[in-house]
This record gives C-alpha cells, sequence and structure tokens, in this order.
C-alpha cells in the first residue's frame, strides 16, 4: 500500500510538480520556520513568540527521538527503481517526517495564537501540502507524515494552553523551560552514549547538538532579558519592519556566517545554535533597545 503510493507520485513527476513541492517542502525547513518564529517574538507577542518557539523545540526533540528509536530506512534507500529528490534535506532516518511535524507544529501553534477559524483550515492546509511534498519527493513513507501530523497535534494542544496560562507567572514559568531544558541534555547525553556502541549516526549527534545548542540560547536569552531588559513589541510599522531586517541579518549572519567562519566540530556546532537561540530571544531584543529600535516594557 504505501509503495504504491509513493510509485503513484513517482508517475505524475513533472518539471513543474518538482518547482511547486520543492517551494512547499521549504514550509518545514529552519530558515523558513526562523522567520516566522522571530517575526512573532519580536512584532506580534513576545509571549507567543516564545511559546511557539519552545514548543517547536519540544517537537524537533520529540522528532528525533523517534528516529533513533525506530530507525526506519527512507523509501530511496529501501525500494528498487526509485530515486528521491531534494535528498539533501533528507538526513538520518525516515519515522517519523521531520518536515511534516515541524510546519504542522508551527501552523496549528499559528492558528491559536491568532485565534481565528479560518487559520485553522489553513494550518491543515500547508500541513497537509508539506506531507504530501514529502511524499511526492519520496523522502518519505506515507506513515512517517502521518506520525509527524499525529505527534505534531499532540504536542500543540496539550502544551500551549498549559505553558500560555503559566506564562503569567513567571517562576513557574521560568521553573518548566529549565526543567524541559535539562531533560534535553538527559536525552543528549544518551544519544552519545547510544553513539559509543554504533546504535545512532554522527549525523544524528549532531542534529541534538543543534537542538540543544539553539535551546540552551533561546532559554538563556530569554529570561536574562525578561529579568533585566524586558522590551515591547509596540511600534509603527515602518520599525518593525526595519527591526525584523536587521535582526534578520544578523541571525543568519550568525546562522550561516559563523558556519565557514568556525570549525565544524560538536563542541562549534553547539557554539553556533546556542548564539543563533540567544540572538534572536535576548541579544538583538537589548541591542535593539540601545538604538530605538525596541521599546523598554
Amino acid at each position: 500500500m504505501q509503495e504504491s503510493i509513493l510509485r503513484f507520485f513517482q508517475s505524475i513527476q513533472s518539471p513543474f510538480l518538482d518547482t511547486l513541492f520543492t517551494y512547499v517542502t521549504m514550509l518545514g525547513e529552519q530558515y523558513f520556520i526562523i522567520i516566522i518564529v522571530a517575526w512573532v517574538y519580536w512584532n506580534y507577542s513576545k509571549k507567543e513568540g516564545f511559546i511557539l518557539t519552545f514548543l517547536f523545540l519540544i517537537s524537533t526533540l520529540v522528532n528525533s527521538l523517534m528516529k533513533v528509536l525506530f530507525h526506519t530506512q527512507r523509501p530511496f534507500q529501501k525500494l528498487d527503481n526509485f530515486q528521491g529528490k531534494r535528498i539533501f534535506t533528507a538526513e538520518g532516518h525516515s519515522f517519523p517526517s521531520g518536515h511534516t511535524q515541524g510546519a504542522s507544529t508551527l501552523f496549528l501553534s499559528l492558528a491559536i495564537i491568532f485565534k481565528n477559524r479560518s487559520y485553522f483550515y489553513w494550518a491543515i492546509f500547508l500541513s497537509l501540502s508539506v506531507a504530501i511534498s514529502r511524499l511526492y519527493l519520496g523522502v518519505h513513507w506515507p506513515i512517517d507524515v502521518i506520525g509527524g501530523f499525529v505527534l505534531a497535534c499532540i504536542i500543540v494542544f496539550s502544551l500551549y494552553g498549559y505553558m500560555s496560562k503559566i506564562y503569567e507567572k513567571p517562576a513557574t514559568f521560568y521553573r518548566f523551560i529549565v526543567i524541559v531544558l535539562t531533560f534535553f541534555y538527559f536525552i543528549l547525553l544518551i544519544i552519545i552514549a547510544l553513539n559509543a556502541f554504533y546504535i545512532v549516526e554522527p549525523i544524528e549527534i549532531k542534529n541534538f547538538l543543534r537542538l540543544v545548542g539553539v535551546a540552551t540560547g533561546a532559554v538563556s536569552g530569554f529570561i536574562f532579558e525578561e529579568k533585566k531588559f524586558p522590551f515591547s513589541v509596540d511600534a509603527h510599522r515602518l520599525k518593525k519592519y526595519l527591526r525584523f531586517i536587521i535582526g534578520m541579518a544578523g541571525t543568519l549572519g550568525l546562522l550561516v556566517g559563523l558556519k565557514y567562519l568556525l570549525p565544524e566540530n560538536n563542541f562549534m556546532v553547539i557554539i553556533r545554535y546556542f548564539l543563533v537561540g540567544a540572538w534572536i530571544s535576548g541579544i538583538f531584543p537589548i541591542l535593539g533597545q540601545k538604538i530605538n529600535l525596541f521599546a523598554r516594557a
């Protein structure tokens, strides 16, 4: 059944659909997600932006853990006479689909944030579009995208309301995010230990290092900014566009520029992603207050 579905998508491939689904699948990739998260955090609501960020990080951790546990081969690795497209986005194992789960976590969270019924329809449509793109490109099985979507729904609908409620109690909220972050490190240590027995592939180690790095940076920057230099998102539209452009230039400089400047070892991967997380949640808003891009809350 699963193979038949993938063969069907292979049979309808065309240059137009290749281009279409290549762009659609980008909705589940890190650059697009960073852009949306940063816009919400800097320009719409700091509270909603950070909750969105943290839900995405939790969702990514769960996805990465499931990949290690299930150890599933991808269709283009297992099926004869089957070729995947855009396979450089298909790192590690297959189940569940990271693109589908990431995009679904993002869009469902946004639908809750903006509290508009039509946004839920769009969230479902865009999530399913990313799922279909992964099937069309031949990098996931149908069960992978179903699993990614279901996990995203469970995480968003079980945690968003709770995090929104405890956000109003800073001490409780800080304790919650620090406990979760500590769990991230606990899982990382287990993954490193498993790697010694060749159970985990090097690329999966690097994915966990990126995740722990950006999560540590985001939490550290957020707590420091909240306690010492709290900012307000309120500003006229032009200033919001300006702060977004400057902030994203810094984000891409850290994310891409440091990749070429620093050695690509495990320690530097954590440092680079730590700086990206800290820049978005704390460093840029604090610096922005100094140059009148952000107002003090």
